[in-house]
């Protein structure tokens, strides 16, 4: 039996060892130098292996009481795509935390990582990419702590760059203010949520979804899905058309190949300062390149005042030009010419009312010319039902009409419907016409020639065709005078054929016969 004495020795013993080992722990757990300098290796060693980079950092600093702590300077990882190509990844300081039983977990677990200056980099998809850094030869050992999860990540104002296939160009730039991502590690998808200003048009676009895993060999093919609004968009800094544009939509893909289905919404759209504001709204399933930016329209429809526009095309930049051109096939089946025309022409009534059809293709070039000058459209178009507003026109198509079916003094027929179809284009503000055609009863019109947007000058020529006879649209003695006419006009298979000349403007045209052509 032991002895009280043999007793108060073990007790002794046993307090002496946990004190050793208490203070062997207290020193391990508050990193002095020698294990300090061994952790920064292993970390140095783990980020190198899970990057499958030459990983650079400065500073690391390492804690582990009362929890896992790591700090570090200026981290760089460098892009796969070549040595002449800028680093991927840039952070002016990183944060990390964890819990000490994390670290034992296999994939190791990282609570919290916080990284200040975050700079990112993606380069275009080369068709031959250099081969990877090889890294240091002891990196091919691979160990625990390497394959690593972060459960959440912030990186507030982080700069975005999509650097141009074209090393001249200026890449495209986006300011990331707010940005959080959740489960980032190698191999899986990263749910985020940001929120970044567009460069072009400037407004601020919230977006939340999934990204990755992320491709470090080329990183333009990195998955990424999710949903975005994008507010108070200022249009007027597209020299020429103005207003604030609002969207809501859901994208998938990858970054140099997304699917954008969405709407648009813009209360005051107006071209130049002529134009009137119309509220325009938009649907659209659009193929977007994140890289440079080039978006390919499949199809956006449009919709303001009373019509309906369907287009397809693209927004690219093209070699040689500074900007993007927009290139449209514009196809309108349920339009009014009068929603038209309050896009480009002043305040005021319409000249013109009627149903329109339209197809044609647009091109609109980059540069701060105003839209209507530098736009150039080019098709065909039919106008049903057109009426003119302005009296003295409509009472001289009222007239015509009246002449052309032999009763001129039938005062019954009046606000005379018409009908317009023709081919067109469009360019420098001016709308040109090769071949216009124009019928209300009793008379049908040849016309080409052009019209000035904003002069509101109308020059154009061409012949006008009657049913009736020279005579007959005269009354009293003057169809007796004209009778022996009649054989003199009757060309064409007409009763009468009239080559005209109309100029003027559109408040005051003036139409004028050529008799010259008639003899």
């Amino acid at each position: 039996m032991p002895t009280r004495h043999t007793v108060r020795n073990l007790i002794w013993t046993a307090l002496a060892f946990l004190a050793v080992v208490s203070i062997v722990l207290i020193y391990l757990l508050t990193v002095p130098a020698p294990l300090e300098r061994y952790l920064q290796g292993r970390m140095l060693l783990a980020l190198r292996q899970h990057y499958n980079a030459d990983v650079q950092i400065e500073n690391l600093h390492v804690t582990l009481l009362p929890e896992f702590y790591a700090t570090a300077d200026n981290f760089v990882l460098p892009n796969r795509g070549g040595p002449d190509l800028p680093p991927l990844i840039t952070v002016k300081h990183v944060t990390v935390r964890a819990g000490v039983l994390e670290l034992l977990r296999t994939p190791v677990h990282l609570s919290w990582l916080r990284l200040d200056g975050l700079v990112i980099q993606v380069s275009p998809k080369r068709d031959r990419p250099p081969a990877a850094a090889v890294l240091p030869s002891q990196s091919k050992h691979h160990i625990h702590l390497a394959n690593f999860v972060i459960d959440k990540v912030d990186a507030d104002n982080t700069e975005l760059y999509i650097l141009r296939k074209d090393p001249k160009r200026e890449p495209m730039e986006f300011e990331l203010r707010r940005l959080t991502l959740h489960s980032a590690g190698i191999g899986q998808p990263m749910k985020f949520t940001a929120q970044l200003t567009n460069p072009t048009p400037p407004g601020l676009i919230e977006t939340a979804g999934h990204f990755g895993p992320w491709d470090f060999d080329d990183p333009s093919g990195t998955k990424v899905d999710g949903h975005y609004t994008f507010h108070n968009a200022d249009l007027s800094v597209f020299n020429g058309i103005s207003g604030i544009l609002s969207s809501v939509g859901n994208y998938q893909g990858i970054l140099h190949n997304i699917v954008v289905d969405g709407t648009t919404d813009v209360p005051d759209f107006q071209l130049d300062r002529g134009g009137q504001p119309v509220h325009l709204t938009t649907q659209f399933h659009a193929i977007v390149d994140g890289t440079n930016g080039n978006t390919y329209l499949q199809p956006v429809n449009a919709h303001f005042l009373n019509t309906d526009i369907v287009t397809n095309g693209e927004v690219a930049s093209k070699p040689g030009e500074k900007g993007k051109t927009i290139a449209l096939k514009v196809d309108i089946r349920k339009a009014h010419i009068q929603d038209v025309m309050a896009l480009a022409a002043k305040s005021g009534p319409a000249a013109l009312t009627g149903r329109l059809e339209l197809n044609a293709g647009l091109v609109l070039p980059p540069g701060k010319v105003p839209v209507l000058q530098k736009m150039r459209l080019s098709g065909r178009f039919h106008i049903y039902d057109a009426r003119f507003t302005v009296d003295k026109v409509k009472n001289a198509i009222d007239g015509l009409s009246r002449r052309g079916q032999g009763k001129p003094d039938d005062t019954s027929i009046t606000n005379v419907p018409a009908d317009f179809a023709g081919d067109f284009s469009m360019g420098d503000g001016t709308l040109s016409f090769s071949k216009l055609q124009f019928q209300v009863p009793g008379a049908q019109a040849q016309i080409q020639g052009r019209y000035g947007l904003q002069t509101e000058q109308i020059n154009f020529v061409g012949d006008v065709r009657l049913t009736a006879t020279v005579s007959q649209t005269m009354t009293g003695s003057k169809r007796v005078l004209l009778a022996p006419l009649d054989p003199l006009f009757s060309k064409h298979g007409a009763g009468t054929y009239l080559p005209v000349e109309i100029a003027g403007t559109r408040q005051h045209p003036e139409i004028k016969l050529q008799l010259k052509k008639v003899f």
